[in-house]
């Protein structure tokens, strides 16, 4: 049986050693996907009908991480990959997720509250309860590059963040580290 574009990976005492396809692409990745890796949130999303009203979602995060495997022969530990992306949901969760540098949905911050403005609708938030986010948009695209500049990883990875906001719908971003 010929398998395209594989090469075998042969242990050597204390270290694997991979093969790689064509144009150096890894031959191994992880994918974590676990329950815990959520979050509850609202939201703000402009289309080209113009402005949507304030709505919610409970987000999914899914992270996939390509690589060399390392001496114990994984890329890289999912309890590492969990505990770090738990991090950021739990800074997003319960929150109401805010574009900081949107020309249409305004924001200012006052003493203890956020105003926000969009279209001809004012909203006063408790600043407790927001998060601003360096972004034109909350989109789950947006999310998912926000939660990908939250993890720290080695360089020599190819990262990807996967945000759902139902199912079958997900927002993505991708970069390799280093």
């Amino acid at each position: 049986m010929h398998m395209i574009g594989v090469l075998p990976t042969v242990l050597h005492e204390d270290e694997i050693v991979t093969g790689s396809v064509s144009g150096g692409l890894p031959l191994h990745s992880i994918r974590v996907s676990d329950q815990k890796l959520h979050f509850s949130s609202s939201h703000f999303v402009l289309g080209s009908d113009g402005c949507e009203n304030l709505h919610g979602h409970n987000y999914t995060v899914e992270i996939i991480i390509e690589g060399s495997l390392n001496k114990y022969g994984m890329v890289i530990d999912f309890r590492d990959v969990k505990k770090q992306a738990l991090e950021v949901c739990e800074q997003l969760d319960h929150k109401v997720l805010l574009p900081g540098k949107s020309r249409t949905v305004q924001v200012r911050e006052a003493n203890d509250s956020v105003n926000v403005k969009v279209g001809d609708k004012k909203y006063v938030f408790p600043v407790e309860d927001c998060v601003v986010l360096p972004a034109t948009a909350t989109t789950a695209e947006l999310l998912a590059e926000h939660i990908y500049r939250h993890l720290e990883f080695p360089d020599g990875y190819r990262l990807k963040v996967c945000v759902g906001e139902n199912v079958g719908t997900f927002g993505c971003y991708e970069d390799s580290l280093g």
